[in-house]
C-alpha cells in the first residue's frame, strides 16, 4: 500500500481527479438529484402526475412532471420511485396498525383484569 492511499483514506480526502468522473459515479449523482426531487414533490403527486403522462402519451420515456425543478428523471426511474414509496408507505402503516393493535389489546386485558378484581370486592 503507497503512502498516498493510506494518507488519503486516513484523512478522509478525495483524491484530485482530473477529468470527468466516471459514469457510475455520475450515474449515481444523477440518481441521487432524480429521487430528492421526486421526494420534494411528493408521492401522490408524482403518482397522478406520472399517471396523466402515462395516458396521454405512453411512448415517451422522459417525466416531465419535475421539470420545474430541472430534473428530467426517466419513466422507468419514476416508477421504481413509485413502487418503491408505495412499499416503504405500506410498511409504515403496518406498523401503525400493528402497534394500535397490540395497545388495544393490552387496554382490553388490564380493563378485564381490573373488572374482575373490583368484581371479587363486592
Amino acid at each position: 500500500m503507497s503512502e498516498m492511499s493510506v494518507a488519503s483514506h486516513s484523512r478522509g480526502m478525495m483524491p484530485d481527479v482530473d477529468g470527468p468522473l466516471p459514469a457510475f459515479v455520475e450515474r449515481a449523482q444523477q440518481d441521487a438529484q432524480w429521487h430528492a426531487a421526486l421526494s420534494h414533490v411528493g408521492y401522490r403527486r408524482v403518482r397522478r402526475v406520472f399517471a396523466r403522462q402515462l395516458r396521454e402519451s405512453p411512448k415517451v420515456e422522459i417525466f416531465y412532471g419535475i421539470e420545474r425543478l430541472n430534473q428530467w428523471p426517466t419513466m422507468d426511474f419514476v416508477r421504481e420511485w413509485l413502487k418503491g414509496e408505495k412499499r416503504r408507505n405500506m410498511a409504515r402503516v403496518r406498523w401503525t396498525f400493528l402497534v394500535a393493535m397490540l395497545a388495544t389489546i393490552l387496554a382490553a386485558l388490564a380493563f378485564t383484569a381490573a373488572l374482575t378484581r373490583w368484581h371479587w370486592h363486592l
